[in-house]
């Protein structure tokens, strides 16, 4: 069997989310959410991948996440065309995850994960099932269902009326066709800003407003900087109260910044997060590091990062990070600039990875 041809497949995917009506952002949601399973989850090249719902679940929920606090003096944006009163949606269940962490002085998914087990996987179980009923059923399909379209997952089981017996009878787990896993890791550079894009462009349709869209891409894709500079105490000790990338004295104005930038994958772990300097976390901005900084980042001791994440109940995920952090660099074609100091640049060689 050939190769699977990444650009064929990314054409095809964008042509379809560009002609098909979007009545939510679910699909784009949904798309994101796969895009980053399968960078945290690499496989071989032309292997199928097994992708539980339930996780998509959870990544579904990191992206609404800071998206359900008001904008400005709109306030809270819609996100859907078709909800009306009565009906919850998978913002509003956000919305209520996100009002309960604040309750509790939580201020991450992941901290409410760790805090409520039971009420998140009632919550992620439940959020499941609205994917596979809805975004997932759909996502491959422009109207229709015509046989033999599906191109990156079989979807022949799934429907609006898909039962918990039939999720349960599919392990409640979707397989990526051979290859796609690979395509969607390869494509993640270039789709994740374009559906970024389309993300932003509905957002806009949906609220009928004039909205300033840098203004709202950061609102609805930039990193929270308020909950994670909790951790930049810990941080500025564990790091000698020196700048991680130049190991300069840290002023006392420091930013908590991740080190596989947030616009490619949206890992809030311990694991990277670091503090640094204005300049350089300003001069950085969403370049990938150089490899000697995430080797720096992984080298960190486990029970070091631990304790920095223990007093607020903060994840480390160390394998999430690594995983994805050994997927982005293998994705990304020799010669990608990456970034070293403020205005210096290696460039990826095409040898085997340091980690």
């Amino acid at each position: 069997m050939p190769a699977l041809d990444a650009l064929a497949l990314g054409a095809r995917l964008a042509q379809l989310l560009a002609t098909g009506r979007r009545v939510s952002t679910y699909k784009l949601a949904t798309l994101s959410a796969l895009v980053q399973h399968c960078l945290e989850n690499p496989v071989a090249d032309d292997a199928a991948a097994h992708v539980p719902i339930p996780g998509l679940a959870d990544r579904v929920v990191e992206a609404y996440w800071p998206q359900v606090r008001a904008f400005g003096e709109i306030g809270l944006l819609r996100q859907n065309e078709q909800a009306g009163a009565g009906v919850r949606t998978v913002v509003d269940t956000v919305r209520h995850l996100r009002t309960l962490a604040e309750q509790r002085g939580l201020g991450t998914p992941a901290q409410l994960r760790t805090a409520e087990p039971d009420l998140w996987r009632r919550t992620r179980r439940a959020l499941a099932v609205v994917l596979a009923q809805q975004p997932l059923f759909a996502l491959q399909r422009s109207g229709g269902r015509a046989p033999g379209t599906a191109f990156l997952y079989d979807d022949s089981w799934l429907s609006k009326k898909v039962t918990v017996a039939t999720l349960d009878a599919h392990a409640w787990s979707i397989e990526l066709l051979p290859g796609v896993s690979t395509a969607l890791r390869r494509l993640s550079p270039v789709l994740q800003p374009v559906v970024q894009q389309w993300w932003v462009d509905d957002v806009q349709r949906m609220n009928r407003a004039e909205l300033d869209v840098p203004d709202l891409h950061g609102f609805l894709f930039g990193a929270e900087r308020t909950a994670v500079a909790r951790l930049a105490p810990g941080l500025r000790e564990h790091q000698s109260g020196r700048c991680f990338y130049c190991a300069q004295r840290l002023p006392a104005d420091v930013h908590v910044d991740h080190v596989l930038p947030w616009s490619r994958v949206a890992l809030d772990g311990v694991r990277n997060l670091v503090v640094a300097d204005p300049r350089c976390n300003g001069d950085k901005l969403a370049a990938l590091p150089a490899l000697e900084h995430v080797q720096a980042v992984l080298a960190r001791p486990e029970d070091d990062l631990a304790q920095i994440a223990a007093p607020l109940r903060w994840p480390v995920e160390s394998e999430r990070v690594r995983a994805t952090a050994r997927s982005l660099y293998a994705s990304a074609p020799a010669g990608t600039p990456l970034w070293r100091r403020a205005g210096v640049y290696d460039f990826l060689g095409a040898g085997p990875l340091p980690f």
